[in-house]
């Protein structure tokens, strides 16, 4: 990484531009105390530099496009601005240009960009107004660099100097980014036009660092930091390093009286849990690393077999596993659990349960956070194995490990705050004592929705709490599995108190089931399957009666009753299609109010054709397949009966790269009645049904009907309307104005009841206690 002081140095005009961009990108997170020290080391009495209103200012205040139409409109307003002939600065938001303006879709996106901004900077230049890019946010400003130095390459606007950017001085990245511009103006011979803001950070770039669990906050937080970046700016336009930048300032309110810097994004739950570290999409998909890890993963095998005892077995002989995005290519083998290996699996985990019980609950919950930090350096190669084993999309796949490593951070500080042993009331000269024991073996039968959150959540609680496991995983998630199983033990976890049997989920599950020494069962299974498993435990003769949690995978409801936002209308579309429509909340019935339903409908029919359904493994897949073949099959008789009935609203098309995967495009269908709908579809198709206002109570109880407990989110400004939901809809979480996918642990808890699940809310703060035993003692002196 550059030092800062070099672009102060004479040492600067040695550096390349392309060294220049690659220190824009390395200075994303720095820590605040690398400006600092910096900062120390410049002269003192440079003054501050003065506000300079300039020019008229003008800029478009319209929602974001959702559409290629709406991107359309958004440039000709932009050129009606550049056609006037008064003098203005135009303020560019690149986003207003293209519906999907986002660094991982740049090889789509690109060049239309580029040649609307060239448009615009020639109509801008010929009329003599300036034009300033503002990045949309931290993620878009490489991206924005370079079509800024595209743009400007153009021969029809050499030694024109009316092109700029729009920076704050709180950005981190403010500096190096001025480095960059400064070589581009003596490569081009061109005066460059800068657009300083100096004030307190935007609010959205803390909230998006906080979001994505970033390491520092891209932007300085501290208020006695407000003037560092203005200072180090300001100092190297002075220098006679700066020769091709015009600046222009302005100044912003600083942060209010009171206000206190934000905690590390990592730590913005504490004491709660940690947030899971993250690095911005855009780098990590493109990473080198990331893309030789799935090369390598589509060369070798992801072979599966019974894990027991830290140790592989392969008696029985493979069954043959296919690439969910071309099933004419071969993944590896499935080597299916015995009753052999069964036997040995509850042999081992009667032996280390009572053992791992006994272990103080610090000490468990420091093992699962070394599992935890080890899933976190082993990212790369478990994102390519998910990917390549169950279809998701690499974004997704990032999502759910995500998801997953937060929920066993959230339940190692669960135990610690509520497990321990604690006093309890009684008489003179007596002791009474609460103790929180595993329940002893348990069983965990998981489905192929969201394998990291899943298997990591599920995991951590039952292994917390003092268990031991034997995991039954979905066919498809095997190999993952497997991998999260392999870098526990190497956390340091005793061998017998987990073991993981793949194979015939009936056979396997029925096998488990029947014994005596069962103490408890978690099951992720559709709500036939889960009763099934219940009704298993309840007929066994002579054994203990043992509890057994679900959480079934029902598509989630929504009711809309206002009008959307284009970030709406994205955030029904991610509820929805994420996952390929096969995450646990995902969003599967879409309730509109009649007096919105049209234009919404419009709105979600023509955005939908902006997502890519396409190859998992590539950065810019919005929707990969679903994990296997019976799955898409479900979802394409589904839907071809909606078809005949003409009741298919809008639908993504498929073309000959899709042939061979378990593809099933992205569909919006009409409904008229939950009725119609079978129990867990699960695939990329979402519902929608009109109502009218007065209609309301029909509406919750065909809810509550069609899935009881289940999530629910409501649009709505109506507060009569939303206290109404509140009081008459039974689902175990509602959400207000906020979207379905949004889960996280410890905040946004997930989880059912009814039909649909037995609860608690997995993610929140009951669920270790479903999963121990009490005992009180009391001693008398």
């Amino acid at each position: 990484m550059l030092p800062l002081s070099i672009f102060f140095s004479d040492e600067f005009r040695l550096l390349s531009r392309q060294q220049l961009f690659k220190s824009v990108r390395q200075y994303f997170l720095i820590d605040d105390d690398t400006l600092v020290e910096t900062w120390r080391l410049l002269p003192s009495g440079v003054p501050a530099p003065e506000s300079d209103h300039g020019n008229l200012e003008v800029s478009l205040d319209l929602d974001l496009p959702l559409t290629g139409a709406d991107a359309n409109q958004r440039f000709s307003r932009y050129l009606s601005y550049c056609e006037q002939q008064q003098t203005h600065d135009i303020l560019i938001n690149p986003q207003q240009l293209h519906p999907r303006f986002e660094p991982l879709k740049r090889d789509r996106i690109y060049e239309g960009l580029c040649q609307r901004l060239h448009a615009l900077a020639v109509t801008a230049r010929d009329c003599g107004h300036r034009l300033f890019i503002q990045p949309p946010n931290e993620e878009t400003l490489e991206l924005t660099l370079e079509l800024i130095a595209d743009t400007l390459a153009q021969t029809d606007l050499h030694q024109w100097h009316g092109l700029g950017l729009d920076l704050h001085t709180s950005n981190k990245r403010c500096l190096p980014v001025l480095g960059w511009l400064e070589h581009l103006g003596r490569e081009l011979q061109m005066q460059i036009p800068i657009r300083l803001t100096v004030g307190a950070p935007p609010p959205t770039a803390i909230r998006r660092a906080q979001q994505a669990g970033y390491s520092h906050y891209p932007v300085l937080t501290r208020p006695e930091h407000a003037n560092i970046g203005r200072d180090l700016c300001h100092y190297f336009l002075k220098s006679l390093n700066s020769q091709c930048l015009q600046p222009c300032w302005r100044s912003e309110d600083c942060a209010p009286d009171g206000f206190q810097p934000p905690p590390l994004p990592a730590e913005i739950f504490l004491p709660v849990r940690r947030n899971v570290t993250g690095t911005p999409p855009s780098q990590l998909l493109s990473d080198q690393v990331l893309l030789e890890a799935i090369t390598a993963c589509r060369q070798g095998t992801l072979d599966a077999a019974p894990l027991v005892e830290g140790g592989s077995l392969t008696s029985e002989p493979g069954q043959e596993r296919v690439l969910p995005s071309d099933a004419r290519r071969a993944i590896g083998y499935l080597h299916a659990t015995s009753e052999e290996h069964i036997r040995l699996a509850f042999e081992a985990a009667g032996t280390d349960q009572p053992i791992w019980n006994r272990v103080p609950i610090e000490q468990r919950a420091e093992v699962l956070q070394r599992w935890a930090q080890r899933l976190q350096q082993e990212q790369v190669m478990l994102l390519a194995t998910c990917s390549g084993e169950t279809g998701l999309s690499i974004r997704d796949a990032l999502t759910d490990l995500r998801t997953g490593i937060n929920l066993c951070y959230y339940y190692c500080n669960q135990a610690r705050s509520k497990l321990l042993p604690r006093t309890l009331h009684g008489y003179a000269y007596e002791q009474n004592r609460m103790e929180y024991h595993g329940r002893g073996i348990y069983v965990c039968l998981t489905d192929h929705n969201e394998p990291f959150a899943t298997l990591i959540g599920q995991l951590s609680a039952l292994l917390v709490t003092g268990n031991a496991v034997l995991l039954q995983p979905d066919t498809r998630t095997a190999s993952c599995a497997m991998r999260l199983i392999e870098c526990l033990l190497e956390s340091g976890l005793p061998s017998g108190v987990v073991a993981m049997l793949p194979g015939h989920e009936e056979n396997i599950a029925r096998t488990l089931l029947e014994d005596y020494r069962v103490a408890g069962c978690v099951c992720f299974l559709d709500p036939g399957r889960a009763a099934a498993m219940n009704a298993l435990l309840g007929n066994r003769t002579g054994a203990p009666v043992v509890p057994l949690l679900s959480h079934s995978s029902i598509p989630g409801t929504q009711i809309v009753t206002r009008p959307l936002s284009t970030l709406d209308v994205r955030d029904i579309l991610h509820s929805a299609f994420s996952h390929a429509g096969q995450k646990r909340t995902t969003l599967g019935t879409l309730y509109l109010e009649a007096s919105v339903a049209d234009v919404i409908e419009q709105q979600l029919a023509d955005a939908m054709h902006q997502l890519v359904l396409g190859d998992p493994e590539q950065p810019d897949t919005d929707i990969g397949p679903l994990s296997r073949r019976e799955l898409m099959e479900q979802c394409y008789e589904h839907i071809e009966r909606f078809r005949q009935r003409n009741q298919v609203l809008a639908q993504l098309a498929l073309d000959t790269r899709h042939d061979h995967g378990f593809h099933v495009p992205p569909t919006l269908l009409r409904l008229y009645t939950p009725d119609e709908l079978p129990i867990g579809l699960s695939g990329p198709v979402l519902h929608l049904i009109r109502f009218e206002r007065e209609d309301l109570p029909r509406v919750l109880n065909e809810i509550n009907r069609y899935c009881p407990g289940q999530a629910c989110s409501l649009y709505s400004e109506d507060g009569e309307l939303i206290a109404q939901a509140e009081d008459g809809l039974l689902a175990s979480r509602l959400l207000i104005n906020r979207p379905l996918a949004d889960t996280t642990a410890s905040i946004h808890p997930a989880g059912s009841s009814g039909i649909s699940g037995t609860g608690p809310l997995y993610g929140g703060p009951n669920y270790l206690q479903a999963l121990i035993r009490e005992r009180a003692t009391t001693r008398r002196h």
